[in-house]
C-alpha cells in the first residue's frame, strides 16, 4: 500500500538506517506551495520567456510565480526536459501536456495529487545536489536553458536576488550554479525574469545602480537575456551602452526617461 503522504519514490537515493545517529519518527506531511493566481504581466512575462526555450530543450526554473508562469507557457513544447533543484506542480503539469519526456530534481514541492503520483512515476528522477546543481554535471547537460526570477537588476546587468528596502528577504540558493551551468552547456542560456515595477507601479525593478552593500547574486559577465513583461533584452557580451539601452527597453514604460538620464549622468562620470 503507498502512503500518498510519505511516497517511495521508484528512482531516487536512500540512505541506509545504520547511517543515523538517530531516528524521529513523527507525522510530518510532505512540504506543499499554494498556488497562486498568473497576473496579466506575468503572463506576459512569461509568453516572452517561453520563445527564448527550443523544443528539445532541458530547462530549470527557480522557485516562485515567475518561473512557475513560464513553465505553464510553455505547455505547447515538445520533448523538454527538466533539470534542477527542485520541481514543483507547474513543471509535472507538462508531463500531463505532452511536454516533457523526464526531469531530474533534488526535491518535488507538489500538491496531494502529484504527491501520491510521484510513488509510480518512473519519469521523475530523484538526485543528490552534486547531480542537480553541480558545474561539471550541469556542462553535460546539452541546451541547458536555466529560467530565474531576480527582485532587482541594474542598467549593468547585475543581479539581486536577495534584499529589497535594505532588508533580506530571500537567499540566492542556486541562482548562480545555474546562471554559470547553463553557460558552459552546449547550447545552453539562462534567463532572468524579474517584474518591471513593483509597489503596484510605482518602483521599477530595472534600477540605474544597485546601491553600496547590495549583495549581487549574478554578475555582469555571466548574464545572457533578462525579460520582463515588455519584451526581452539580450545583453550577453555586449559593451555598457547597448547593454543599459536594451534594458531600459524592457522597463516599465514611466521609469524609461528617468532610467536614461541617469544613465547619461553615469556615463559621463566614466
Amino acid at each position: 500500500m503507498i502512503d500518498p503522504a510519505t511516497p517511495y519514490v521508484p528512482d531516487g537515493f536512500t540512505l541506509p538506517l545504520d547511517r543515523l545517529s538517530a531516528l524521529i519518527d513523527g507525522p510530518s506531511p510532505p512540504l506543499t506551495l499554494p498556488a497562486e493566481p498568473i497576473r496579466p504581466a506575468l503572463a506576459a512575462m512569461a509568453r516572452h520567456a517561453a520563445t527564448l526555450v527550443r523544443d528539445g530543450d532541458t530547462v530549470q526554473t527557480g522557485l516562485g510565480t515567475a518561473p512557475n508562469a513560464v513553465l505553464t507557457a510553455l505547455s505547447n513544447h515538445r520533448r523538454l526536459r527538466l533539470h534542477g533543484g527542485m520541481v514543483t506542480d507547474a513543471g509535472l503539469a507538462l508531463f500531463d501536456a505532452g511536454a516533457t519526456l523526464s526531469a531530474t530534481t533534488g526535491a518535488a514541492i507538489t500538491g496531494p495529487a502529484w504527491t501520491e503520483r510521484l510513488a509510480r512515476e518512473t519519469r521523475v528522477r530523484f538526485r543528490p545536489v552534486c547531480d542537480t546543481h553541480g558545474a561539471l554535471a550541469l556542462a553535460q547537460v546539452p541546451s541547458l536553458v536555466a529560467i530565474n526570477s531576480a527582485l532587482e537588476i541594474d542598467l549593468f546587468g547585475q543581479i539581486n536576488g536577495e534584499m529589497l528596502g535594505g532588508k533580506q528577504i530571500s537567499g540566492h540558493g542556486g541562482l548562480a550554479d545555474f546562471v554559470r551551468g547553463a553557460r558552459l552547456s552546449p547550447g545552453g542560456r539562462s534567463v532572468i525574469v524579474v517584474a518591471a515595477s513593483g509597489g503596484n507601479g510605482r518602483i521599477s525593478r530595472i534600477i540605474a545602480a544597485h546601491p553600496s552593500g547590495t549583495p549581487i547574486a549574478v554578475t555582469r559577465a555571466d548574464i545572457d537575456h533578462v525579460v520582463t513583461e515588455h519584451g526581452i533584452a539580450d545583453i550577453r557580451d555586449t559593451d555598457i551602452d547597448t547593454r543599459a539601452a536594451r534594458l531600459i527597453a524592457i522597463a516599465a514604460p514611466a521609469f524609461r526617461d528617468d532610467l536614461a538620464n541617469a544613465w547619461e549622468r553615469m556615463r559621463g562620470g566614466m
